[in-house]
């Protein structure tokens, strides 16, 4: 795998800036509205029923419902993320950008998610495990098995040969990747917390979490799709 990471971020801009990109987008924003009411509701619900009225009054975005039915829409919302994710992973991999490729939306995605899940729980104890051992070693394995999901999503390969593929992928290119990460996360990072500060001094308080609502999915989604142009 040679990587260049000018050509990477080049590739990921192309590919989320159109017809189909937007349309995800517009998905995971609204997709994104939801979430944040939901926890925003049972921030709210919480502290009211702890005696600090004032602090959930002062929640923004929050809906009129019970914490069972809040708790159930975050479940929800959930699976419906996880769905969304396969579909982007599967459209951007194609590179189509007027249409979804077929089989986008339908191919064995219970199993794709099953594979996802239970994938991501073991790439993440690796992460974990070797982050408490020692930093160096939670880095490298966040780096080999970076391309478990498309694996798995993309080509219905089972979690495991996703980890060990993704492993023999990776192999002579991890300090790059891990270049190419590191500036896309840092940048995303410090983008969202402008973006963050800003809306929180300069819109009114019901709207002050719309910005991180707006930008949220937007970094999240060409993330993945650094991934898939790798």
């Amino acid at each position: 795998m040679a990587l260049q990471i000018g050509s990477v971020l080049e590739e990921a801009g192309y590919r989320l800036f159109s017809r189909t990109g937007a349309i995800l987008l517009v998905a995971f924003f609204a997709l994104m509205a939801s979430f944040q009411a939901l926890f925003n509701t049972i921030l709210a619900t919480t502290y009211a029923r702890m005696g600090y009225g004032e602090i959930a009054a002062a929640l923004p975005l929050t809906l009129d419902i019970s914490l069972n039915v809040a708790g159930a829409g975050i479940a929800i919302g959930s699976v419906v993320s996880l769905y969304l994710t396969i579909v982007s992973f599967r459209t951007f991999a194609t590179g189509t950008r007027d249409s979804f490729p077929e089989g986008a939306f339908t191919r064995n995605v219970p199993l794709a998610m099953v594979n996802v899940l239970v994938g991501g729980i073991v790439y993440g104890l690796l992460v974990f495990v070797g982050s408490v051992l020692l930093l160096i070693p939670g880095i490298f394995a966040y780096v080999a098995f970076i391309f478990m999901m498309p694996y798995v999503i993309v080509e219905d390969r089972h979690f495991v040969a996703a980890l060990k593929e993704s492993y023999r992928l990776t192999e002579g290119d991890r300090l790059t990747l891990f270049g190419l990460l590191f500036i896309v996360i840092a940048a995303a990072a410090l983008v969202g917390g402008i973006v963050g500060l800003v809306g929180a001094l300069a819109l009114p308080q019901p709207a002050a979490q719309l910005p991180t609502v707006v930008i949220q999915p937007l970094v999240s989604l060409y993330l993945s799709l650094i991934h898939i142009s790798d």
